[in-house]
């Protein structure tokens, strides 16, 4: 309908409405409905005047909106925490460290929003990562090389687990482990411990009160592990940032046993790492070529390198999560921007652009639900 039409008919009133059918009147624009977000994805912003998420609507092409800030309860240290967990979910929970307040906090994750549940002492000092498996948690300490438990309920609340601090073994080389990322195996049964200064892999026996039993060390087939994630296998898969390479490992018994080492990429510090929910591909981001490159991942845990550029980040890249739906990887950039690729059927990457969301201070976490 016509601009000059449309004035006729208000000026009109009712008069102007004689004559028109009910073809005309379905012409009429339509308001168009709003999408309904499919998923979320949270970001800490690791603001040294308080931690804060970020909170991103996800929709049914992959592609975000931000959707507003929920203050952590706890500080941040402004810098990066050079780890990858900082942000993780059990299902409608979700956790946080607060690098600057030696603390962890727990979300409820709602259909009104993400609510603040509290936090509790990370039991160290300078947590970076954390991991949750049923009811139980482990928190990881960069500054005094540490792993602390806690407990938490499904309403998210949560107790400190006394006497559950263990240390690491000692860097050989002296200083700190530097370690990166702390998890659970997918079954609860083990704590790995990836540390890039000591070049290591720390495996914790978990006993079934939630305690860490034996601790063994496994050298790290690469230089500098750094994030890792499991296939539907139990396999850990590890990024090596000083060796630009992806290594896999089966976990059993006290050892972490070396399937593929070190498979290089051909690209530049190899730091965080996802797997599809598939369990047949993963994605290790190349902060310093700026791209991300594509592994297959066979039935044994058997890594094969089939794109060594599958994206280009273009602003680096800093943290990564993949969809909990498996339809697209997001990618932490500087300053709160995240970029989007779509997953197609065979693990390749479709750019979908980035979105501004709040500031933010170095890598500290980012989760999907």
């Amino acid at each position: 309908m016509s601009a000059t039409r449309t004035r006729t008919l208000v000026s009109g009133g009712i008069a102007g409405l004689v004559g028109l059918t009910a073809t005309t009147a379905l012409a009429l624009p339509a308001r168009a409905a709003t999408p309904t977000p499919v998923g979320h994805v949270y970001e800490a912003t690791n603001a040294v005047d308080g931690n804060a998420i970020q909170v991103f609507d996800q929709y049914a092409d992959g592609h975000l909106a931000a959707a507003g800030v929920v203050a952590s309860g706890g500080v941040g240290t402004g810098g990066s925490l050079h780890s990858q967990g900082g942000v993780v979910r059990d299902g409608s929970l979700l956790f946080a460290v607060n690098g600057g307040s030696d603390s962890v906090s727990v979300f409820a994750i709602t259909g009104a929003g993400l609510i603040l549940r509290g936090t509790v002492p990370s039991g160290g000092l300078l947590p970076v990562s954390v991991t949750v498996h049923d009811g139980i948690g482990y928190v990881l300490n960069q500054s005094d090389d540490t792993v602390s438990g806690f407990r938490y309920t499904r309403t998210g609340l949560v107790a400190a687990m006394p006497a559950t601090t263990r240390s690491l073994t000692p860097n050989p080389a002296g200083g700190i482990t530097d370690a990166a990322q702390v998890s659970f195996t997918p079954d609860g049964s083990r704590l790995l411990v990836t540390e890039k200064a000591s070049n290591a892999l720390e495996t914790f026996a978990v006993r079934g009160s939630g305690a860490l039993g034996t601790l063994s060390t496994t050298v790290s087939a690469g230089t500098t592990p750094y994030g890792f994630a499991f296939d539907t296998h139990g396999n850990a898969l590890v990024s090596e940032a000083g060796t630009g390479s992806v290594s896999s490992y089966r976990l059993a018994g006290k050892a972490a046993n070396v399937i593929s080492a070190a498979v290089p990429d051909g690209q530049s510090a190899a730091c965080w790492l996802v797997v599809a929910p598939n369990g047949t591909t993963a994605w290790a981001v190349n902060t310093g070529s700026h791209s991300l490159s594509s592994y297959a991942i066979s039935r044994t845990g058997a890594l094969t390198l089939t794109s060594a550029v599958a994206a280009d980040t273009v602003l680096g890249g800093t943290d990564t999560t993949v969809a909990a739906d498996g339809r697209a990887v997001y990618v932490r950039l500087a300053g709160g921007l995240l970029s989007t690729w779509a997953i197609g059927r065979h693990g390749e990457l479709r750019d979908l652009g980035t979105v501004q969301g709040a500031p933010t201070f170095g890598t500290s976490g980012l989760a999907s639900s």
